[in-house]
């Protein structure tokens, strides 16, 4: 084999013989070569010299062999090759032809130089030849050539002329596709990703293996199908209308598909993307699905805990409200107005306090279920909170549907709950009112509504009212209170009680809260959230404010005098006091009056005062904390709640709202809460203070989660100042709760008996 790829360092016998005009002569002469032709004319002289340089000047290598056919063999001999075949193997012209070299032995894959060989005999019989060859240099480098192999002759002499075009470049960018797509194919496959490819009939032509996964049967039965072929059903119609508007529009598409299976529903987020053919039309569309279900069921417990009610599952207010905004956006309430209604259970405190939450948590589910029984489809019953429901009804006729429905409602929620075997009867009172007749807007409206309610329990409950323009005695009502108030405000009714704080590491009292009471004439001791709202719509709250705080902080100046640990006192502010211009200067001249240190004043606020982030509450804030008071957020968690602004503002403490802490540590949902919160503190370096903290279990679990105060019944009611001073100052601080100790001791039991 070698023998017959080995160059004989011969000259073609063309070359040697040929008569006159024929090919006379070969030489070379530094590299150059010529064919000389005898006697030749000019005209053949210059078509030689073009055809030598375009010989030379070629972007492809090529040389030729001379075809000796003898003794019953074929031999090819090596004889001529351009500048580009040397450039090509790494050879000069002189080597390749001075030595047995051949460019197709510059392999050591002998298959590859068997096929070589039968290209070149089936070139020789006259047939043309293409082969891809892979030559070693002289420098051992690998080059990639394309040959072409075709039978001329020359005068008398057979040659063999054979082409090589250098595709290197072409082949390592096709070896690096290959490898590409073998990569891609390769991650395709593995993709945790449901991947197929549509022809414009819907059908599949590809399904990656995790796609043949979920839809089962095997590849056989999934290629060449459509999504209602298999796997077929509801969701497969939906996905071959979207695989429509892909082929149709051109556009990619998401979207998610809600599938019912064996094991449940799922949820899949699906991506279309077409695939465009040379002509610019969609000739194929790829699909990728990925499975969020556990990201849709997420989602959905979101928007369970955010619109609607976790006891009895009905919406919230949230989502009422958001109902009546989009009627009242969409332009629908001014030609269909719609009913709001407000029911309140009649004495329900009276159930929970006597036969405990559980029962009242049980009975407020029966009634919601009873309120969507008397309800249209349409129609929203909401619970707002304790035992309060509103119903929206978008479309109504008449006004006297609401009265027809609040009959209903009444006589339903009247029949009798069945409870464990044991009956219970409760009432309700209910208020009505119409938008846009009553009011177009919504806040007025929901007053409107609830003064309906109020209207309808001062008439002795149990009944259904609208709402009255001429509600006159509910009017008067309130300018006696107003009249009442104004006189309280200068000095004639008004009280600060003193709960006491508590350090739950050591039992002693280290503050106390100053809590507002005002002494009604006629209807006795009434707590600010009868009188404290009405204040504020009547803007007196500022100047009560200033009462309140003045009196505190000469309280706590006195307690103070001579104490080695002085306390600290609490006191809460309204929003309109915090932010009136001079609060700032009205907080110095009242230490500077009273002889109270900064640092003895604890001002509580509430988080819906730091939502504004205005400059003027920043500036405020940290003018404040300058000063040296402590800055405590009151009711925290039960706003608006954003961590943002623990660190935003001088925040020093944070009090624990007692609706969580009521049902710890039994409540696992707000033990858990309870231990959230007090963890931001521990993170932020914050104090924290719990609230309505009434029996030791409590207050131990409190202790072992790591909260620093607390203030409750279990260590003391609000007491006037003259209580408090006997019962928690007389011995300077005594040790009345002991940690650890939960059996309610004897200093307990004393402490609270005083109280």
């Amino acid at each position: 084999m070698q023998e017959e790829l080995g160059s004989k360092n011969k000259q073609p016998q063309a070359l040697q013989d040929h008569p006159t005009q024929q090919l006379t002569q070969y030489s070379s002469d530094h590299h150059e070569h010529k064919w000389r032709l005898g006697q030749q004319t000019g005209e053949h002289q210059e078509l030689e010299q073009i055809c030598h340089a375009v010989f030379e000047s070629s972007n492809d290598g090529i040389f030729f062999y001379r075809i000796d056919e003898c003794n019953g063999g074929t031999e090819f001999i090596l004889y001529e090759l351009n500048t580009k075949c040397c450039a090509l193997w790494g050879y000069s012209r002189q080597q390749v032809l001075s030595g047995n070299i051949d460019l197709l032995a510059m392999n050591d894959d002998p298959s590859a130089i068997e096929a070589a060989l039968r290209c070149k005999r089936l070139a020789a019989e006259g047939l043309p030849q293409r082969f891809n060859w892979q030559f070693i240099r002289m420098d051992g480098a690998a080059i990639y050539g394309e040959v072409s192999l075709r039978r001329l002759q020359i005068g008398n002499e057979n040659v063999l002329l054979a082409v090589i075009r250098d595709v290197s470049e072409h082949h390592f960018l096709k070896q690096k596709l290959q490898t590409m797509q073998k990569e891609f194919g390769t991650l395709i496959e593995r993709s945790p990703d449901a991947i197929a490819r549509y022809d414009n009939n819907y059908r599949r032509t590809y399904a990656n293996a995790k796609l043949i996964a979920e839809l089962g049967g095997g590849s056989a039965a999934i290629l060449g199908s459509t999504p209602v072929q298999c796997p077929g059903g509801e969701a497969a119609l939906k996905y071959e209308k979207m695989l429509r508007q892909v082929f149709d529009r051109g556009q990619e598409l998401h979207f998610e598909l809600h599938r019912q299976k064996k094991g449940g529903s799922s949820c899949t987020h699906i991506r279309m993307m077409p695939e465009f053919s040379p002509s610019g039309q969609v000739s194929h569309v790829w699909t990728v699905g990925r499975d969020i279900t556990e990201i849709d069921q997420y989602r959905q417990e979101i928007y369970q805990k955010t619109f609607f009610d976790n006891l009895t599952k009905l919406p919230n207010r949230a989502l009422i409200i958001d109902r009546m905004e989009r009627i009242m956006d969409a332009g629908l309430g001014q030609t269909q107005p719609f009913g709001l209604m407000l029911l309140d259970l009649d004495h329900f405190k009276d159930i929970t306090d006597i036969l405990g939450q559980d029962v009242g948590d049980r009975l407020l589910c029966l009634v919601a279920k009873r309120l969507l029984d008397c309800t249209r489809i349409y129609d929203t019953v909401a619970r707002l909170g304790g035992d309060e429901f509103m119903i929206l009804l978008p479309r109504i006729g008449e006004p006297n549907e609401l009265d027809v429905l609040a009959g209903k409602m009444l006589l339903t929620i009247a029949a009798p709950f069945d409870i464990d075997g044991r009956e219970f009867f409760i009432s309700a009172s209910i208020g009505g009112a119409l938008y846009p007749a009553d009011s177009a807007d919504l806040n007025e409206l929901c007053k409107c509504v609830g003064s309906a309610l109020h209207f309808a329990k001062t008439q002795g409950r149990n009944n259904f009212k609208f709402y009255s323009r001429e509600l006159t005695a509910h009017s008067n009502e309130r300018l006696e209170m107003e009249g009442s108030l104004r006189l309280a405000c200068r000095g004639h009714g008004l009280q600060l009680y003193y709960q006491p704080q508590i350090d739950l590491s050591s039992g002693c009292v280290v503050g106390a809260e100053a809590l507002l009471r005002w002494h009604h004439p006629e209807n006795g001791m009434m707590m600010p959230t009868q009188f404290i709202p009405l204040a504020e719509d009547m803007g007196v709250i500022v100047e009560m404010g200033e009462w309140v705080l003045a009196t505190a902080c000469g309280a706590i100046a006195e307690w103070n005098q001579g104490r080695a640990a002085p306390l600290k006192m609490a006191v809460n502010l309204s929003i309109r006091q915090f932010i009136r211009n001079d609060f700032v200067s009205s907080v110095r001249n009242i230490l500077a009056a009273t002889g109270c240190r900064p640092e003895w004043l604890k001002l509580e606020i509430t988080e819906s005062l730091l939502m504004d982030d205005s400059s003027e509450m920043t500036s405020i804030l940290h003018a404040l904390h300058a000063m040296g008071l402590s800055i405590s957020i009151d009711d925290f968690g039960t706003g608006f709640s954003a961590l943002s602004y623990l660190h935003q503002f001088p925040i020093s403490q944070i009090k624990i709202d007692r609706t969580f802490v009521r049902d710890i540590p039994a409540d696992r949902e707000k033990s858990a809460l309870v231990k959230a919160i007090l963890s931001i503190a521990v993170a932020l370096h914050l104090e924290a203070v719990a609230e309505g903290v009434e029996t030791p279990e409590q207050a131990q679990h409190l202790i072992e989660q790591g909260c620093q105060l607390a203030q409750g019944y279990l260590f003391g009611k609000p007491v006037s100042r003259q209580d408090f001073e006997a019962l928690f100052l007389s011995e300077n601080g005594t040790v009345f709760f002991k940690p650890g100790s939960m059996n309610s001791s004897d200093e307990n039991q004393r402490a609270i008996a005083k109280q």
